[in-house]
C-alpha cells in the first residue's frame, strides 16, 4: 500500500516551515505552515480543462487568499487532481512562495513520475 500521510520540515530566510501532505488517487490536502500546526486560509483547486481555466473556492480566510490559489490550481493543473491547500503563515512574498511550492514539488510531483 502507497503512503498516504507525508510530513516534511524545512527551513527558508531563517524561518522553520512544516509540510503536511495527504496523497489519494484523485486529490491532494496541503497543510502548510510556521513553527505549530494552525488550520490557515484554506481553498480548493480543480485542475484547468481544455474549456476552463483553473479556479479555486476559497471556505475559509483572507490573508493568503492569492498565494492559497497559486499554490493550489499550479498542483492541481499538473497533477489533474483536486487540491486542497491551508497555508498559515506570518510574512510570505514570492520568493517564500516558490521556495514552499520547491518543497512541495521534491516531495510529491518527483515522486508520483518517478513511478
Amino acid at each position: 500500500m502507497k503512503e498516504v500521510t507525508l510530513t516534511k520540515s524545512f527551513e527558508i530566510q531563517d524561518q522553520k516551515y512544516e509540510l503536511i501532505i495527504v496523497s489519494l488517487e484523485n486529490a491532494v490536502s496541503l497543510f502548510i505552515y510556521e513553527d505549530t500546526p494552525k488550520f490557515g486560509t484554506f481553498g480548493v483547486s480543480v485542475p484547468a480543462t481544455e474549456l476552463m481555466s483553473a479556479s479555486t473556492l476559497y471556505i475559509t480566510g483572507q490573508k493568503n487568499e492569492q498565494y492559497v490559489r497559486m499554490i493550489g490550481e499550479r498542483l492541481a493543473t499538473r497533477m489533474q487532481k483536486l487540491v486542497l491547500t491551508s497555508l498559515n503563515v506570518q510574512d510570505i512574498n514570492n520568493e517564500i512562495l516558490l521556495k514552499i511550492f520547491e518543497n512541495i514539488e521534491k516531495e510529491l510531483i518527483i515522486k508520483e513520475e518517478k513511478k
